[in-house]
């Protein structure tokens, strides 16, 4: 059974990157530091926000924050910092497991659905050299400890996929993997994903699958979390 909850970040904020890393102008990097919140809280008022044309941006990028699909489905990004772990229900979706951001203090909690696109632009198109990744708090309790939608915890054959694409003048360039998990080997920290295959790009989009499948799609929850965009290891 296909879930939709109805979470969006309604708040179109303005970011500047902070810290260089390696030899990747600091200007051109997504931290999400600038986002004025509170400690351990997100930006979103988890209210359903039918509108495709709220994004915050940060560094060189323009991070789509809802998108609706039909009046029904929701997929966006929630900007937060927190820093524990503690799950309960989907209300503690926003956290990610490795206990924080991977550099300062907010990071990006992204909620994947297959019907309404997930949309990353560019303001001006160039080579993006990776991100950090992991898994959120909701998405590895499921996995760890199963729940209603997808069953009992991961068995050895289980398997979570996070798919990054990019684009330029929608025109594909590729695709690059990453297993949030593969039976028992779950991420638990920030993981460095590698997009430098993808060449020059004016816009990144998302996909997740695997083997908690139902005939509405993805039954594990799908969320991810990311942090320092366009970064180098």
């Amino acid at each position: 059974m296909k879930k939709s909850f109805f979470f969006v970040a309604a708040l179109a904020l303005t970011f500047v990157a902070c810290e260089p890393k390696g030899d990747v102008a600091d200007s051109f990097i997504a931290t999400f530091e600038e986002a004025a919140i509170s400690p351990d809280s997100t930006n979103s008022e988890f209210i359903m926000k039918q509108d495709t044309s709220v994004f915050l941006k940060s560094g060189n990028f323009f991070v789509q924050q809802t998108v609706a699909y039909g009046g029904m489905s929701v997929s966006g990004a929630v900007v937060t910092n927190h820093t524990d772990t503690t799950f309960v229900d989907y209300n503690d979706a926003w956290k990610s497991v490795a206990r924080g951001a991977h550099a300062g203090r907010n990071y990006v909690v992204w909620y994947h659905n297959a019907w309404a696109p997930d949309g990353i632009r560019l303001e001006k198109a160039a080579a993006v050299p990776g991100v950090y990744v992991c898994n959120s708090v909701y998405t590895y309790s499921s996995i760890t400890k199963g729940d209603t939608y997808a069953g009992g915890p991961f068995e050895d054959n289980d398997w979570l996929l996070l798919t990054i694409k990019g684009t330029k003048g929608n025109e594909a360039k590729g695709s690059v993997e990453f297993y949030l998990a593969r039976g028992k080997n779950v991420v638990t920290e920030w993981t460095y994903v590698d997009l430098s295959s993808l060449g020059e790009v004016d816009a990144i989009t998302f996909d997740m699958t695997g083997s908690r499948s139902g005939d509405y799609g993805l039954n594990t929850p799908s969320y991810f979390c990311i942090d320092d965009l366009g970064a180098k290891k």
